[in-house]
């Protein structure tokens, strides 16, 4: 061993280049909405996260992770996406940043405030940015999910009801986090259509460019 060496081997120039890195699946489920649905009051009735909440828009910045368990006893990440507000594909509230992390999940869950002022326009409004925005994410497998329904009185649950299965050809469920009403059955269909993406041909993801 040489412990004192008296010689060096000179170097040879180095390779240097600059990376972006883009977090590809941030969760299996995304919990989209305006702000207000209940978003952070879900994810903490599911799961172990315990995100601010508070009765006022825009409590949540950046998307909260909470692990849900199935009754196997395997983790599933749910992601508390921060709200969309109208125009947000155009970068409103911070639109563009929050679309891209709901590009990052695989199933979405939108949960709608029954006791909002108009709830069938603000299930609108969500639709309408996913569409605007692109991307594949109005064509994204999607659950509704009625919230504070204990809040409402059923004449006009079942009216929002009526109305929203007209509008959309996805499943509807009424909950209310707080309470934990519905709860289980709307996981139950989580998990189903989780397991019918695990079934689906991998999808190719192609490159367009390649930094140099």
């Amino acid at each position: 061993h040489n412990r004192a060496p008296d010689y060096a081997l000179p170097g040879l120039p180095g390779e240097e280049r600059h990376l972006r890195l883009e977090l590809k699946l941030l969760a299996e489920v995304g919990i989209i909405g305006l702000p207000n649905a209940g978003k952070s009051t879900l994810i903490s009735a599911l799961s172990a996260a315990r995100p601010k909440v508070a009765d006022y828009p825009f409590t949540t910045l950046v998307p909260n992770l909470g692990v849900v368990r199935k009754p196997t006893g395997d983790g599933t990440v749910f992601a508390d996406i921060p709200g969309l507000i109208e125009g947000a594909h155009l970068g409103a509230g911070l639109g563009h940043e929050f679309l891209r992390h709901i590009e990052r999940t695989r199933l979405l869950l939108h949960l709608i405030d029954a006791t909002a002022e108009d709830p069938i326009t603000n299930y609108q409004t969500i639709q309408e940015e996913l569409r605007a925005y692109g991307r594949g994410l109005a064509e994204r497998p999607q659950i509704l999910a009625l919230n504070k329904i204990d809040a409402v009185d059923t004449e006009r649950l079942e009216a929002l009801a009526t109305e929203l299965n007209q509008l959309s050809q996805v499943p509807l469920f009424q909950i209310s986090a707080v309470a934990q009403i519905g709860l289980d059955s709307l996981l139950q269909k989580v998990w189903e259509s989780l397991d019918q993406l695990d079934r689906l041909p991998p999808v190719r993801n192609t490159v367009v460019s390649t930094p140099q």
